[in-house]
Order: C-alpha cells, then sequence, then structure tokens
C-alpha cells in the first residue's frame, strides 16, 4: 500500500513537471534566441565597442590638459650658504605644473577619424543583424528537423502499432485454419522490425531537439517541446512564380552582408584620407604654467641668512608662463607613411571587389534557392502521387490478404513499399517546406 502511495505521488508530481514545459512555436525559437545565443550576443559587442572608439574620435577635438608635480630630498656634501663651507646637509624642495596642447591643424584627421568611427557603428549593427539573420535560418532548418523527425516517429509508431493488430489477424486466420502457422513468424519479424525503427525515430528525435536547443543555448533539451503553428507553416508560393531579378533586388534591400560590405568600401575611403593627411603638416598651440619651492635659506646682503620663505609665497614668486606654437612638418621617415597610403588604396579597391563578389554571391545564391523550391515541390507533388498509389495498393493487398488470397510474405512487401513512399511523402513535404522558408528568409526581414 505504501510504494502504491508513493507511485502515485511520482506520477502525480512528474504530471506536474510536463505541465509546465510551454511548446515552443518557431516565433517563440527565433524571438528567444535573438536574447540569449551566445554569438548574438557576442555580435552586440562589437556595437558597444564601435560606440566606445566613436567615444574617443569625437573627445580628440577638445584640448589635452596635463600636470606634473615632485617633490626630493638632497641628503649630501653641499655648500654651506652661510659659512660657504661644504658640509652634509638635507635640503627639501619641489616643482609643479600645469600645461595644455590644442591642435589647430592635422590635415582633418579628427575629422576623418570621427566620420569613420560613425561608419564603423553602422557595420558593427549591420554584423549583428547578419549573424541574427544565420542564427534565425539555423533555427529554422532545426525546427524543420524537428518536425520531420516528430511526424516520422508518429509515422513508425502508427506502423508499429498496424503490425501488432495484424499478428492478432493471423492468429485468428491460422485458429480458422486459413493460414499457416509459419505466418505468424514472419509477423513477429514484422513487429520487430517496426520496434527497432520506432527506436531509431526517437532517437533522431531526440538529436533534433538538442541541435535546436543548443542554438536556443537552453541546458536541457528535454525541457522544452515544439508546437506546430499554421502560421508557422505557411508556405508563400508567390515565390515559386516570382522573376528570379525580381528576388534578387528584393534580398539586396534586406541582405546585411551586402550593406556592410558597402558600408566598409565607405570606411576604407576614410581610411586612406587618414594616410594622406599624415603627410600633411601639423600644428599645434601649447602653454604651460610653472613653479618650484624649496626650503634652503634665504643667503642677503653681508650674507646673512633668513628662514626660507613660505610655500605659497614661494610658489607665486617663482611663477613662470610658456606659451606658444608647434609645427611639425614630416620630411622622411624611411617612406613609411607614403607606403601607408598605398597600402590603404589597395585596401579601398579590395573592399570594392569584396563587394561586388558578395553581390554576385548572393545573385547566384537566390537563383539556385528559387531551383531548388521549384525542384522541391515537384519532388512533393511526385512523392504525394506515388504514396497515394502504394496506399491503394497496400489497402488492396490488406484487402486480399483478410480473405486468405494473400500470404503475410506478400503482404509485408506491399508494405514496405507504402512505408517508403510514406517517409518519402514526408521527407519530401518538409524540404519544401525548409527551402521555401529558406528563401523567404533571404528575401524578406524577420
Amino acid at each position: 500500500m505504501k510504494n502504491t502511495f508513493l507511485l502515485i505521488i511520482f506520477l502525480s508530481l512528474l504530471g506536474n513537471i510536463n505541465a509546465q514545459i510551454k511548446p515552443w512555436t518557431l516565433k517563440d525559437c527565433l524571438t528567444y534566441a535573438e536574447k540569449n545565443n551566445i554569438q548574438i550576443k557576442q555580435a552586440n559587442l562589437l556595437i558597444d565597442q564601435a560606440k566606445v572608439n566613436k567615444n574617443t574620435s569625437t573627445m580628440a577635438y577638445l584640448p589635452t590638459i596635463r600636470s606634473s608635480a615632485s617633490v626630493s630630498w638632497n641628503n649630501g656634501l653641499t655648500q654651506n650658504f652661510t659659512t660657504g663651507v661644504l658640509e652634509n646637509q638635507t635640503n627639501f624642495g619641489g616643482n609643479g605644473s600645469i600645461g595644455s596642447n590644442v591642435n589647430l591643424f592635422s590635415g582633418f584627421q579628427n575629422r576623418y577619424n570621427y566620420k569613420k568611427s560613425l561608419l564603423e557603428i553602422i557595420s558593427a549593427q549591420y554584423q549583428y543583424k547578419d549573424v541574427i539573420k544565420n542564427i534565425q535560418t539555423q533555427i529554422a532548418s532545426a525546427y524543420v528537423q524537428i518536425l520531420l523527425a516528430k511526424e516520422n516517429l508518429s509515422n513508425t509508431k502508427y506502423q508499429l502499432e498496424n503490425s501488432i493488430k495484424q499478428k492478432e489477424r493471423i492468429k485468428e486466420l491460422i485458429d480458422a485454419g486459413v493460414s499457416p502457422k509459419g505466418d505468424l513468424t514472419d509477423a513477429e519479424a514484422q513487429i520487430t522490425n517496426d520496434n527497432l525503427q520506432v527506436i531509431q525515430a526517437e532517437n533522431a528525435y531526440q538529436l533534433a531537439k538538442l541541435s535546436l536547443a543548443q542554438l536556443l543555448e537552453l541546458k536541457n533539451p528535454n525541457d522544452f517541446e515544439i508546437k506546430e503553428n499554421e502560421s508557422d507553416l505557411q508556405i508563400d508560393e508567390s515565390l515559386l512564380l516570382a522573376k528570379p531579378e525580381n528576388l534578387v533586388s528584393k534580398a539586396e534591400k534586406v541582405n546585411y552582408k551586402l550593406k556592410n560590405a558597402e558600408i566598409k568600401k565607405q570606411i576604407s575611403t576614410y581610411q586612406t584620407k587618414l594616410a594622406k593627411a599624415s603627410l600633411l603638416p601639423s600644428l599645434s598651440g601649447f602653454v604651460n604654467v610653472n613653479s618650484r619651492y624649496s626650503d634652503r635659506k634665504n643667503i642677503g646682503f653681508g650674507g646673512i641668512t633668513t628662514p626660507a620663505d613660505p610655500l605659497w609665497e614661494q610658489v607665486k614668486n617663482n611663477r613662470g608662463l610658456t606659451y606658444g606654437f608647434s609645427l611639425n612638418i614630416p620630411i622622411l621617415n624611411g617612406f613609411r607613411m607614403r607606403n601607408n597610403v598605398k597600402l590603404s588604396k589597395i585596401n579601398e579597391q579590395r573592399t570594392v571587389f569584396e563587394y561586388e563578389n558578395n553581390r554576385k554571391q548572393l545573385r547566384n545564391d537566390i537563383y539556385k534557392m528559387q531551383l531548388d523550391v521549384k525542384s522541391a515541390f515537384q519532388s512533393l507533388k511526385a512523392a504525394e502521387a506515388n504514396l497515394k498509389a502504394q496506399q491503394k495498393a497496400y489497402d488492396y493487398a490488406t484487402e486480399k490478404f483478410k480473405v486468405g488470397v494473400m500470404n503475410i510474405f506478400d503482404l509485408n512487401n506491399v508494405k514496405v513499399k507504402y512505408q517508403r513512399a510514406e517517409n518519402q511523402y514526408i521527407n519530401a513535404k518538409y524540404q519544401y517546406y525548409l527551402k521555401s522558408k529558406l528563401l523567404e528568409f533571404n528575401v524578406s526581414n524577420y
């Protein structure tokens, strides 16, 4: 009685746990990944880094201010100001200064750096969005794999149930003397094979869940189940009939990798301007205020000594002011700056080629994706027609088996063909869905 009571409690707790598992739609997965995926978080740090760089380039317009102070003790053989005799004594002194530099002209480097930093923020944002879109594509693929594995698992379980029912029917036929006893062995072998298919399908389903859980950064893939949402499974069939050029045009407007390549061209242009600016003279203004203090005694008329003046009086009396302009003209530095200009121009041309290559690759990808969708659609229609034909053949064979016209061996052969056709249809259906979604992801914003 006690064990029964504990079992009831355990099953009740298990039921509560399962009830708390919230089914995830595709939209839920995409939203959750955007906030929790590590790759997306890393890409977001690039935006923060670019903003810090932009703040640095903004502050470069401000003048620099610096200050310094030092104190020292001179302990040793020094001249006594009173007697003129060298004596071992200790003197204390210090000095301090505060100064400022302001950049008046440096070939517009601050201006170029600021504009480049603004573009780098946009580039980081595009890179961030591109990572999100790539993760979304992977999630959509993993989500479809779960749907496929789930339906395959359901189908194999259904086939196992049919095989068990078929075994019971064979027993009845054997008892009635219609079928030989050997048919029972074939039926049991079929059940064993179907049971193996169920185990394999269950393993495939768990692996598919694990793959999606990793993309979502979930610790336990068993803590979630997916929910088939009708809106998620809707397919935009207009993509089949759309002109490839129109799809390419849409893709170029939403492809963040291509947008980033365009921004990098502009960044490289400013990098070249910065390299050229380093060849120009630079002009800056400076001002510096300084003072000092010492505890040495003052020597007056007739060698009379008096105590050192107070600290603030010495600071006031010993202060000095220095100001002026500094002109720096680059003449020869091993042609390093000129080589930097050449390298910047090469990099600028490289970014142009990179943009064109990305554009060409996107065009090829869209063409291929649409062809894949069309091919998947044709495969789906063919698989659907084959499934209907095999189902009719299997239904007819089942009726023949029931009346004893067909043996179990021949029935199982027909059943294998029907199962194969059903698996082909399931795979074709989700392949068409996946390829359609991939194309849709690449020509629209998500």
